[in-house]
């Protein structure tokens, strides 16, 4: 038969902090996790909508979508191999192709907003976890496409700009919000804005 022992009122509280201290020291690490898991899901969808935000935001940036900013789009993400200068880029392209169809449903049931917001989110995300390097490619390969939406139907027989007024805006809110995530990362840690 075992011998039963007692403890102290003061061994009793010893034992019952350590525990509140594991407790709450496990609680944090999960709550921890759930962040970083929550903030990654975050990212992956804004990094998959990213292409067809820039496409919404040029686009309609004079109050329609024509079917030649349409054909621009898609031959832009289809020809991947010479439209991207990074592997990241080709992977966001190929998915907004895949997923055209629902992501314009979505548009145009208004489940999709444009949103420079979401550009600029999204630009946050790639800064903190990208290299310089890395981002420049990204950055320079998503401008490439926004200029060629905003080229694809302006212009009269090549006399005039085909990019508008309204369309170069949005160009250089783009422009600003790439600027400003490829600034040093330790200045731009909020991603929270926009």
């Amino acid at each position: 038969m075992a011998e039963k022992t007692t403890e102290s009122p003061e061994e009793k509280a010893d034992v019952d902090k350590i525990l509140d201290g594991s407790t709450e020291k496990a609680t944090k690490t999960v709550e921890k996790s759930v962040l970083i898991a929550k903030q990654n899901a975050e990212m992956k969808r804004l990094l998959r909508l990213l292409p067809f935000q820039i496409f919404i935001l040029v686009a309609d940036a004079d109050g329609k979508i024509d079917q030649k900013e349409v054909a621009q789009f898609k031959e832009f993400l289809g020809h991947r191999a010479k439209n991207c200068s990074t592997i990241y880029t080709r992977r966001m392209f190929h998915s907004t192709l895949v997923n055209y169809t629902d992501l314009t449903n979505r548009y145009l049931g208004g489940g999709i907003k444009k949103d420079i917001g979401v550009i600029q989110k999204a630009a946050g995300y790639i800064q903190m976890s990208a290299s310089e390097k890395v981002r420049k490619a990204i950055f320079k390969d998503l401008k490439e496409l926004a200029v060629a939406i905003a080229e694809a139907s302006g212009g009269i027989m090549g006399m005039t700009s085909p990019i508008n007024k309204k369309e170069e805006a949005i160009l250089e809110e783009i422009n600003m919000a790439f600027n400003q995530a490829m600034e040093p990362d330790e200045l731009n840690l909020d991603v929270s804005k926009g």
